[in-house]
């Protein structure tokens, strides 16, 4: 067995061909390096993602050692580092392998190609004689290993090479010569042996070597051509026009002598002419000017005159034969113009059906009127009969009864009857239609016979690559032409293309229905004979052609093939399912390597076609194709239930992969039909794979399968897709079987399924720290993603039983799966596999925190955020409450207490198992987003599950200053205004700032600021407009922070730091809300209906709880003087207040001038904010002596209020005043003693 472990890919082909020559066969040398590439894959998993990559850049750097080190390739030619990395671009699935690994492998080749191990020995040997020459040496040159014949070693390949090419240019020259000299002989035995021959289909074959075989691009006869072919051409044209029109003009003058000669003439003149066609297509196609090649044989497709509708005469017929025998024996030159034959071929299959039509009419119209002759005869008979009887009564004179018997053996038949056929007959204006193809098909199908058709495609197996490329892509091409006819454009914009001769067909009586309204739907279906012969074609170039060439023909077969299936038409898009079921079942019984991919390439178009098809019918009839593949070529359970496909039991490889997603798509479709079938199907295999059997003991053991081993991210991939399928039942049942994968792969007496090799980063970066448990259980961690993924995404469902269900079942998984057992856990800390905080940490950042995305989907039809008990509306009305039944289906109604319930207990149950608080930062990270939502009533439940995980979830011991430094920093983001623009007076003092400062300003920059600030104000109130209901959060958070800092133990661990934040940021929002409400307010955004609270109420809100905070601040800090922090909160806030209130009532008062303007909320806010003033006037007097001393730079604020209009106002601030100027005058007497003293 070789061993490839740790080799440079080109070290292992030199390795793997040292002992053994390739052979010359193409199909050996791919099995041969398949083999190769699947035992390297192997045992390198790291290097490739498939064999497949490594089966075609194996074959490359073959092409490569030829190319470098052949020594009849002149070294011009030689393949450059550039284009080897050009050859090799989109071969790793569409993506680059590395330029490094790529570059590093031409250049080893190029200093040390790959020869074998005796022509090594020999050039040794070779390089220690005297006597060996230099054809010895080119002998054993390495290019030579893919040689099949030992006994050509010694021969000079530069000599032999030249001696070829001569030789090839010689026998083109006699072929030429010869051909010329029997067309001569043909032409001397008359003109009617050789329309005999031309008509009997046998076309003397005239074979052409390839281009870069011959000596024709050399400076001699391709610029010969280049002069003569438009002449030519023309010279053929004209000739071929004219060549029976003067056979029409001299029958009033001529004699039949004369008129034979001029008809003998015109035959021998096409004769050459088409004979020049011929040489002209061939030479053309071998010197490779291809503008000349396509004009000839544009110019010979338009003289058949196919579709044209007018009447076919020799001429014509003799283009098609000469047209059609350049298909069948020269199609290696034809490239392009292979279309002009597909056409022709089209055009004549029409003429056959239409004769076949004609033939059984033809039968029908002798049945009908050898039945019209025999009820004659019958007649007549009677008729003899009636007579005798009526002459022998005469005589018997009984007339009565000679009546009585003319009514007795009268039938009834009219003459209509009589002579009336059972076929329909057509009017006079289609009879020249009718006369003209009927005429048209008797010609031609005598002249092309079904043999030499069936050639044409049959020798496409002896094409070459590029050649069968062309052929497969131009019968594509023309086969949409065909179809897209008709009713559904199937393929792209480059396909529209003229269709006269299509439609001309579609008017055809005897093939588009009869005149009189018979339904025949049959007959004005698109034409698919192309599409026929292209899975023909395909047929017969599967097994003789290498697997990379076949490759490159299925990608624009399947192409087609998959269009042509999303058809409009269900009968062609059903056909063409049918096509990929017969070409599957023929493809599957090749064997695939392991490693190899080329099955799931092949059927990639099943799983398109499922995905994109509208039709139910062809829906069924693709997934009664995928059953009978896996019938035939499934695991042994499925092929045991047919016995025909019992030789090919197992050979389904890497085609499992999309026949699982097409069973997979149908869980999507809405008919329930497709979803039940394709359910049954995947369950089936589910079951399968779930086996159980008896050990040795009789005990019963659970069985993995292979499929389930080899694929089981696709299965749950498909589960996956049942899951968010609409048919619920089928979802439920479909997470019951993905709880029955995770027991699977949870229980360690299975094997580890294969993910596929793919050099993941995770892997990756496991291989390089070196730890083999990390690496395994990163490994295994892959497979539990898809299922954790796609469990998480359903818990967004907008079924309430489905979503329920996935959180519930995802929340279980994790805790049986991912936290240790019970005693599991080492004394170091250890945890087998996924029991561990890292994994929890991917865990929560992957799966749990996405799931938080799925509450926005439905906020907008969801009930109101909720307030605060003590919250108070006097700008807004509360909008309605919603129904129950609406209420109750929200996913934040429904689920996301839940949900964040479970992950909280996650996040409890981690610190009790591993001593570890490393979930709770993950907790913070999930509330943290719910907050920064657009969707206010997902951040107000964020902010109350915020506080109840703080207050009541996390124990004590738990919570620490970084804890605290985390909430406080939530709490106060929220109370910011997005998006809020600045105040046009700052706005403006800087660009003054910065225009003093700036010597070339000019007085045109202030009105720039304006527009500006006007800018962010207009985006600022779109934004408001759209998200309107993060209002709620102001309320919010303001309670949260008050209900924390007025608590006495929260109040105490968080510090006086945090405290200190929390309320400057308190007072901070309270601004930007009080600056966003008049913003609104001046941009009539005052709405009269049901709204979310205003800004201006937040603000009131928040200055009720900034007086408790104010007071508090007071009482517990002594001296106060001590803080300079509390002195500038307590002296910011009660300012900020006490101008508020002045400001307020002036702009409210009788000779304000906002008196008549401002809105009618406006004198609510006032009497609100002078409620606040009475409270905190009141607050200050009922403080001690020896606070409110301490308080004594409060009383120039206050004075302002004595110009208040409102008296209670005056005199409760006067009653405050005298009281601190009577505490602070012993103060005040005190000092200035000490002073004097000093």
């Amino acid at each position: 067995m070789m061993d490839f472990t740790g080799l440079p890919f080109d070290d292992g082909i030199k390795y793997y061909l040292s002992g053994f020559r390739l052979p010359g066969e193409a199909q050996k040398i791919d099995r041969i390096m398949e083999k190769f590439a699947e035992r390297f894959t192997t045992q390198n998993p790291s290097v490739f993602p498939t064999a497949d990559v490594a089966f075609i850049l194996a074959f490359s750097i073959i092409m490569l050692n030829t190319d470098l080190h052949n020594p009849s390739i002149k070294e011009d030619r030689r393949m450059t580092k550039e284009g080897f990395i050009r050859n090799n671009r989109g071969i790793c699935d569409g993506q680059d392998l590395p330029e490094e690994m790529l570059t590093t492998i031409f250049d080893r080749i190029k200093k040390d190609p790959i020869s074998l191990k005796e022509d090594d020995e020999a050039r040794q040997k070779v390089g220690d004689g005297n006597d060996a020459g230099s054809s010895i040496q080119t002998a054993l040159s390495p290019a030579v290993f893919f040689s099949s014949h030992y006994d050509d070693m010694d021969k000079d390949r530069e000599n032999n090479f030249q001696k070829e090419r001569d030789h090839i240019v010689r026998t083109t020259e006699s072929l030429l010569r010869r051909k010329r000299s029997s067309h001569t002989k043909d032409e001397a035995n008359g003109p009617k042996q050789a329309r005999q021959k031309s008509t009997s289909g046998k076309i003397r074959s005239i074979r052409f070597v390839r281009t870069e075989d011959t000596g024709l691009r050399d400076e001699y006869v391709a610029p010969m051509f280049e002069v003569t072919w438009g002449p030519a051409l023309a010279a053929f044209s004209t000739a071929m026009e004219s060549a029976n029109g003067t056979v029409g003009a001299l029958l009033a003058i001529a004699t039949d002598e004369e008129l034979e000669h001029a008809a003998e003439n015109a035959a021998e003149t096409i004769e050459v002419c088409l004979t020049g066609f011929r040489f002209a297509v061939c030479t053309a196609g071998l010197c490779g000017n291809e503008t000349a090649r396509d004009s000839f044989m544009f110019a010979l497709s338009r003289f058949t005159q196919l579709g044209s509708g007018t009447v076919l005469e020799p001429r014509h017929v003799r283009c098609v034969q000469t047209l059609l025998s350049l298909g069948k024996d020269d199609g290696e030159l034809l490239g392009t113009t292979w279309e002009h034959v597909f056409k022709a071929l089209s055009e004549i299959h029409r003429f056959h059906e239409l004769f076949q039509v004609m033939a059984r009419n033809d039968r029908a119209a002798a049945a009908a009127a050898e039945r019209r002759r025999k009820r004659l005869e019958e007649l007549d008979r009677r008729k003899r009969e009636r007579e005798e009887r009526r002459k022998a009564a005469a005589e018997d004179g009984a007339e009565e009864d000679l009546e009585e018997m003319d009514v007795d053996t009268d039938d009834g038949s009219t003459d209509e009857e009589l002579f009336s056929d059972d076929e329909e007959f057509l009017f006079d204006e289609e009879m020249d239609k009718r006369e003209i193809d009927e005429a048209n098909a008797r010609v031609v199908y005598d002249a092309v016979s079904e043999a030499l058709i069936e050639a044409i495609y049959q020798r496409s197996a002896s094409l070459s690559g590029p050649s069968i490329k062309e052929f497969v892509f131009q019968l594509c091409r023309v086969s949409r032409m065909e179809i897209s006819g008709y009713g559904g454009h199937a393929g792209s914009e480059a396909n529209t293309v003229d269709l006269t001769q299509t439609h001309y067909r579609k008017h055809h009586t005897l093939l588009s229905g009869s005149s009189h309204g018979t339904d025949q739907p049959h007959h004005n279906q698109p034409n698919i004979y192309n599409l026929q012969k292209l899975v023909e074609v395909t047929h017969y170039n599967m097994d003789s052609r290498p697997r990379l060439v076949f490759s490159d023909i299925w990608t624009t077969v399947a192409a087609h093939l998959t269009s042509t299936a999303l058809h409009s038409n269900a009968a062609v898009a059903m056909y063409a399912v049918d096509s990929f079921r017969q070409l599957s079942t023929q493809y599957l019984q090749r064997e695939e390597l392991g490693g190899f991919e080329f099955q799931r390439k092949f059927l990639k178009p099943f799983e398109t076609v499922m995905a994109k098809s509208e039709h139910v019918s062809v829906k069924e009839l693709l997934l009664k194709c995928v059953e009978r593949i896996i019938m035939k070529f499934g695991a042994e359970e499925d092929a045991e239930k047919s016995a025909a496909g019992a030789q090919y039991v197992g050979t389904l490889r890497s085609g499992w992969r999309p026949i699982i997603a097409v069973l997979g798509l149908a869980g999507r479709d809405d008919d329930e039909r497709v979803a039940k079938m394709g359910f049954k199907m995947l369950t089936s295999q589910l079951r399968q794979c779930l086996s159980v059997e008896k050990d040795a003991g009789g005990v019963d053991k659970p069985r993995a399968g292979n499929l389930l081993a080899e694929r089981f991210v696709d299965l749950v991939d498909a589960l996956l897709m049942y899951v968010s399928g609409p048919h619920e039942e089928m979802s439920l049942v479909s997470i019951d079987h993905l709880v029955t994968l995770t027991t699977f792969l949870a229980d360690e007496s299975f094997a580890l399924p294969l993910a596929g090799r793919r050099a993941t980063h995770l892997v990756k970066a496991a291989s390089q720290s070196g730890s083999e448990n990390s690496e395994g259980a990163e490994f295994e961690l892959e497979l539990w993603w898809p299922i954790l993924l796609g469990i998480s995404r359903s818990i967004g469902d907008p079924r309430k039983q489905v979503r329920l269900k996935s959180m519930i079942t995802l929340l279980g998984i994790i805790n049986e799966h991912f936290f240790p057992k019970e005693n599991s856990v080492t004394d170091s800390g250890e945890a087998p596999k996924h029991g561990d905080m890292q994994t929890l940490q991917l865990i929560f950042r992957g799966i749990l925190t996405p799931v938080l995305e799925h509450a926005d989907s439905d906020a907008h039809v969801g009930p109101s955020p909720p307030l605060p008990d003590d919250f108070e509306r006097f700008a807004t009305k509360p909008p309605a409450p919603l129904p129950k039944d609406k209420r109750n289906s929200t996913w934040l109604e429904t689920t996301f207490e839940h949900f964040m319930d479970g992950c909280i207990a996650l996040c409890m149950r981690s610190i009790e198992v591993f001593k570890d608080d490393s979930l709770v930062e993950e907790i913070f990270a999930m509330l943290n987003s719910c907050t920064l939502s657009d969707s206010g009533g997902l951040a107000v439940r964020g902010l109350r599950r915020l506080q109840q995980f703080v207050t009541k979830d996390l124990d004590a011991s738990v919570v620490t200053d970084d804890t605290w430094a985390t909430v406080c920093h939530m709490l106060r983001r929220c109370l910011s205004v997005r998006g809020l623009p600045q105040s046009d007076r700052s706005s403006t003092q800087a660009k003054d700032e910065e225009v003093s400062q700036s010597e070339s300003s000019d007085e045109s920059t202030q009105p720039v600021v304006d527009e500006d600030y006007e800018e962010s104000i207009r985006e600022f109130v779109i934004e408001e407009e759209m998200m309107q209901d993060r209002r709620y959060i102001g309320s919010n958070v303001t309670m949260i922070i008050g209900s924390l800092l007025t608590n006495g133990e929260y109040s105490e661990s968080m510090g006086l730091r945090w405290r200190f934040f929390l309320t400057s940021g308190l007072g901070r929002g309270v601004k930007e809300w009080e600056e966003a409400g008049t913003l609104l307010a001046n941009r009539a955004m005052d709405s009269q209906g049901p709204s979310p609270p205003n800004y201006i109420e937040n603000a009131i809100y928040g200055r009720k709880w900034l007086n408790k905070l104010v007071l508090q601040l007071i009482e517990s800090t002594r001296p106060i003087e001590s803080s300079p922090q509390v002195q500038s909160i307590i002296k910011d806030q009660t300012q900020s207040l006490l101008t508020l209130f002045l400001k307020k009532e002036t702009a409210l008062s009788p000779s304000g001038s906002g008196a008549t303007k401002a809105p009618s909320w406006e004198a609510s806010q006032l009497t609100r904010v002078t409620k606040l003033i009475y409270e905190l006037v009141d607050s200050f007097d009922a403080l001690d002596d020896g606070l409110l001393s301490e308080l004594s730079w409060l009383t120039p604020m206050l004075s302002k209020c004595m110009e208040s209009s409102n008296e209670t106002v005056r005199q409760n601030v006067h009653k405050l005043q005298q009281k601190m100027a009577k505490v602070t005058a012993p103060v005040e007497e005190v000092e200035s003693t000490e002073n004097s003293e000093t």
